[in-house]
């Protein structure tokens, strides 16, 4: 294939996407790879799936391989990049290892003598809120949690890791979590990335940040003002708009101090659809880049469609205009990812308005999925292929248009 990009995820992350214990090579491809009840990490990151997934992401490459909304195959997070394993001390195991990792990945290895530089888990789905589109939001009544065994084997493998992301839920909510971000044994120079909703800061949660280096806090609030976080986050302990802005606040100085990617992100939907400008403004304000994506129907549900994702013409015009203004301020800060964000965003709107936007096309879609799944494997795969083709086409060729 021309220009064919091999994503090193395969080689480099290990991701427990799901407290069930399933693992994947990222957040943004579900084929399941083991689980951590099941096997152990370094059995699972050799196993036959995983050298499967491998062989595959050599041969196909990214762009059959996974989703063509991931962002990485637009541009975006910047920060995955692991290359900066060059300035961490020469002998360290961190070091050690990110440097045969580099080998295996040139070499298109599948069975690798080095251990993943990043891990991801995701111990519960519990979040002290219940947040209107949450693709977790029953799992998380089921209370599921990863199990002891996987927190000690991280907790012995992690002189290995680059980068450790705990998440869920909301990661500072699980004191294992928080125990074991005061028994890491990272090497120095390695770092955090979180994802949280800022409403959990305790004193013991700000004096482990304030000892951390941080790659990254990516910070989940959906709103831009307070009617419509109150709207949207539908219950929450210890949570309000003013102590979240007050948490942006703390965040904002820390990185004043010592500087890591910074992000807040929106779900863009029917009750927040016209404050993309006031988000952006708000990204600004403490020194974080906005990340707006269109909502995704947790369960594909008719009524999720009407109330969330059923615009009319004029707010599809003010939206259209908000995120090409929004572009050129991020733009002229040099925010690389929102703007490629913002680019995705208006995209995805594009292709919307043509698509599900229309209630009776988004039931007849729907209808054709809940299809496709009864059919045999061997015919699925032809067919989600051809329609993966199909929509990376859709989205290149959306890139230029306005309307």
């Amino acid at each position: 294939m021309k220009n064919k990009f091999v994503c090193d995820h395969p080689w480099t992350h290990f991701e427990v996407n799901n407290p069930n214990g399933n693992v994947t090579m990222c957040c943004d491809n579900a084929t399941v790879l083991g689980n951590v009840n099941e096997g152990s990490v370094e059995d699972i990151w050799n196993g036959e799936r995983f050298q499967s997934i491998r062989k595959k992401m050599a041969n196909e490459g990214a762009h059959l391989l996974c989703p063509h909304t991931c962002p990485i195959l637009q541009g975006g997070k910047r920060y995955r990049n692991l290359s900066w394993y060059e300035d961490l001390p020469t002998q360290s195991l961190a070091r050690q290892n990110a440097a045969q990792n580099e080998i295996e990945f040139d070499q298109r290895l599948t069975t690798l003598e080095s251990k993943p530089r990043w891990m991801r888990f995701a111990y519960s789905y519990a979040c002290n809120l219940d947040c209107y589109h949450c693709y977790q939001r029953d799992d998380a009544l089921m209370r599921l949690k990863l199990p002891a065994s996987f927190m000690q084997q991280i907790t012995e493998m992690s002189p290995h890791f680059q980068v450790v992301l705990p998440f869920g839920g909301e990661p500072f909510l699980y004191r294992p979590v928080l125990d074991f971000m005061e028994n890491d044994q990272l090497t120095d120079g390695c770092k955090y990335y979180f994802i949280t909703n800022a409403t959990l800061f305790t004193e013991r949660v700000k004096a482990i940040l304030a000892t951390k280096e941080l790659l990254g806090v990516a910070v989940s609030l959906d709103a831009a003002t307070e009617e419509s976080f109150d709207a949207l986050r539908l219950r929450g302990r210890k949570a309000s708009w003013n102590e979240v802005l007050e948490n942006l606040e703390w965040l904002k100085q820390r990185k004043n101090k010592t500087d890591f990617e910074f992000s807040i992100s929106m779900t863009l939907n029917r009750v927040n659809c016209e404050e993309i400008e006031r988000f952006v403004a708000l990204g600004l304000k403490y020194d974080a880049e906005p990340d707006i994506n269109l909502v995704a129907n947790p369960d594909n549900s008719l009524g999720f469609q009407k109330n969330y994702l059923k615009f009319d013409h004029d707010q599809f015009d003010e939206m259209f205009a908000q995120i090409d203004r929004s572009i050129v301020k991020v733009t002229e800060r040099g925010l690389v990812d929102s703007e490629v964000s913002l680019k995705i965003l208006r995209q995805s709107l594009i292709l919307h308005r043509r698509s599900n936007n229309n209630l009776a096309f988004f039931m007849a879609k729907d209808h054709a999925r809940k299809t496709l799944v009864k059919l045999p494997e061997n015919l699925q795969n032809p067919i989600r292929n051809t329609v993966q083709r199909v929509r990376s086409r859709l989205m290149g060729n959306t890139a230029v248009e306005k309307e």
